[in-house]
């Protein structure tokens, strides 16, 4: 790195710039084992490691655990929600649901799929999110039980829009309109005599005991899509796709 900034004659600022730590399951040991590497010296700059960085707007942290980017999604929200009720009394209900959708349910759903196989916890702190912006639309207070509102709005739980937009992604793939990098990670069950094959299930890629490679799309999409009833997988058209899938997901809530 540090030649390249030479070799154009450029300078580096340690104030704007940092280096990732280790990510991952070998996070804790590799720490231990290099204690001398908690830095990077890059000429006269010595850049720190950072525990959380920034990539398209998520939040990563060492462990890979996203709770970084729950963390910063919920008081993101929470900020916004403290706002809009102070307009509530200024606008109509129509306003009300376009604003909520705006910026709250439209910052749940960003790459949400990155929370597959999250801790409860992770995800608790952004289903008081969704449950905070449901009693709000209802003026309700806020102790008031959150589900009955989220059925009468026709929301789906967190949990169950991570698995929505896994299904989503899964079905773009099955049917060709994904995008190449996403096709690739995956591989559908080829042979005509394999059950598996003829219900459209994919391969699920496991390597060994890496528990962090569990939470990777090629490991998540598959599973998921591997668990939908038959009739659901074999649809053909995208709108009926969603239509049964968010059917089938309302059963299991």
């Amino acid at each position: 790195m540090c030649k390249i900034y030479n070799s154009h004659s450029l300078k580096l600022n340690a104030v704007n710039s940092e280096i990732r730590s280790h990510l991952g399951w070998h996070a804790t040991t590799a720490t231990q084992a290099e204690p001398s590497r908690s830095h990077s010296v890059h000429g006269d700059s010595i850049l720190h490691p950072s525990k959380v960085v920034r990539n398209l707007g998520v939040y990563i942290d060492e462990h890979l655990s996203m709770d970084a980017n729950a963390r910063h999604c919920a008081k993101t929200c929470f900020f916004h929600l403290r706002q809009i009720r102070q307009l509530c009394r200024y606008i109509n209900y129509g306003t009300l649901y376009m604003l909520i959708r705006a910026l709250i349910l439209s910052r749940l759903d960003y790459s949400n799929s990155l929370f597959a196989c999250s801790s409860q916890s992770t995800l608790s702190r952004l289903q008081r999110v969704q449950d905070a912006a449901a009693r709000l639309l209802h003026g309700a207070c806020a102790w008031t039980h959150a589900p009955p509102f989220l059925k009468q709005l026709h929301w789906l739980p967190v949990s169950s829009r991570i698995q929505f937009k896994l299904y989503t992604l899964m079905f773009d793939i099955n049917h060709g309109t994904a995008p190449q990098y996403l096709s690739e990670l995956v591989r559908c069950c080829n042979g005509t005599r394999l059950r598996s094959s003829v219900r459209g299930n994919f391969i699920i890629h496991l390597l060994g005991r890496l528990h962090v490679t569990d939470k990777a799309f090629f490991v998540t999409g598959p599973r998921a899509w591997n668990a939908l009833p038959s009739d659901i997988k074999l649809t053909s058209s995208r709108t009926s796709f969603h239509k049964k899938l968010k059917t089938h997901l309302f059963r299991l809530t």
